[in-house]
């Protein structure tokens, strides 16, 4: 049903403040700004009732996933999500797969809700967009769309920053999404049912150090991976589901050099959370980067596309 991730999105009361870090610190941009309302947005409902609402809307794109915050200027979902979550939370996953009908039907046969709509105006064609209630199921609120191609995307208001150079940026994709949950097991089962797997499970409980044990289930789509990951009692993991509940932890950001981006994001203040070694070959480390993004990144050496607990070396 749901074959790739298209978009991350996230909820910020101080947009250009965010997008200031993106630019300045993290060399991404430029972003498209652009303001959602009943000017140029119509058919808004929210929780299942008519309703209009406003929102600043801003998006880059990074590789081929795009990177959307989006500012509340009115009662919403977002606001509503900013009020219980704060800053520092992944609102939702734009999933891409089956057509829109066919998604939204699946969804709702599955007593999903659509929480939030509206069609976008553009020409004659068509630009739906959906959010689905799958909080509770997958740790994430899902985005489902209906672009046409006769749709005519309209001029952004503004761009950030404003004379739209080229950057280089330090990030070169998301590849990876980190999702903490309470019962993995469970956690499974409520993927399953929306036809999202198979996954491959590993337990790491087996090592001396406790700082990152784990129940950990990895499940491969087209242009990412999602990791659900169920800490034991101590562990980095288990302080941050503690704290912060059920939800996306962290993403993968895959850079061209390791060494060079950990020195980067260090000399700008951030702290790095844990580093260890993989396969015995490659290095990670989880950065909190949440005083500028609204997730935490994690970052190796190497690209891994298979997993082990056997060779899984770990250090503070």
């Amino acid at each position: 049903m749901f074959e790739k991730l298209i978009q991350v999105g996230f909820i910020s009361r101080e947009i250009d403040r965010v997008l200031k870090s993106y630019t300045d610190i993290y060399n991404i941009g430029p972003w498209y700004i652009l303001k959602f309302c009943p000017d140029n947005v119509k058919s808004m409902e929210v929780y299942g009732k008519r309703q209009d609402y406003a929102m600043t809307v801003a998006v880059c794109p990074i590789a081929d996933i795009r990177f959307e915050y989006i500012e509340p200027l009115t009662s919403s979902i977002f606001s509503d999500f900013y009020d219980d979550y704060g800053e520092y939370a992944v609102h939702h996953l734009k999933l891409g797969g089956q057509d829109y009908k066919t998604s939204l039907d699946f969804f709702l046969s599955k007593n999903i809700k659509a929480i939030q709509t509206g069609h976008q105006i553009g020409g004659p064609g068509k630009n739906i967009y959906t959010f689905m209630d799958t909080l509770k199921e997958l740790g994430f609120i899902t985005e489902i769309v209906e672009v046409t191609s006769n749709f005519i995307k309209p001029e952004p208001e503004k761009w950030y920053p404003c004379d739209k150079k080229d950057f280089e940026p330090l990030f070169k994709k998301a590849s990876m999404v980190g999702i903490l949950v309470k019962n993995l097991e469970d956690k499974i089962k409520e993927y399953e049912k929306l036809e999202i797997g198979p996954w491959q499970i590993i337990d790491f409980n087996e090592k001396n150090n406790s700082d990152l044990q784990a129940k950990i289930a990895f499940c491969s789509r087209d242009n990412a991976i999602l990791k659900l990951i169920q800490p034991y009692p101590g562990s980095i993991f288990g302080k941050h589901l503690m704290k912060y509940g059920e939800g996306i932890h962290h993403i993968k950001m895959e850079v061209d050099n390791y060494k060079h981006t950990l020195e980067h994001l260090k000399s700008n203040g951030l702290e790095i959370i844990y580093s260890g070694k993989y396969l015995n070959e490659s290095e990670f480390s989880f950065i909190d980067t949440r005083k500028h993004l609204n997730f935490i990144v994690e970052i190796s050496d190497k690209k891994i596309d298979r997993f082990s607990a056997d060779s899984l070396i770990l250090h503070p």
